[in-house]
């Protein structure tokens, strides 16, 4: 399964900075950009229709969020 780190990394490096991006461009970057093992293509709950990498990289974000790493959009 791919760790933080390596998803962590693929998002700094492929995505702009300081600008908003919607989740379904994030999820297409990381999935393009990064190899993802079986374990990873297995979905996330035994009801769940995601996919565990994209539970990890939505999980991944809001940790950032929460550290001050990056900022969600407000809601309106």
């Amino acid at each position: 399964m791919t760790d933080d780190r390596v998803l962590w990394g693929a998002l700094q490096r492929y995505l702009p900075r300081k600008k908003w991006i919607p989740i379904a461009e994030i999820l297409a970057t990381v999935q393009s950009r990064i190899y993802l093992d079986e374990e990873d293509l297995e979905r996330a709950g035994a009801a769940s229709g995601t996919l565990r990498w994209e539970s990890n990289v939505r999980r991944l974000l809001r940790l950032m969020v929460h550290a001050g790493r990056v900022r969600a959009r407000e809601k309106q």
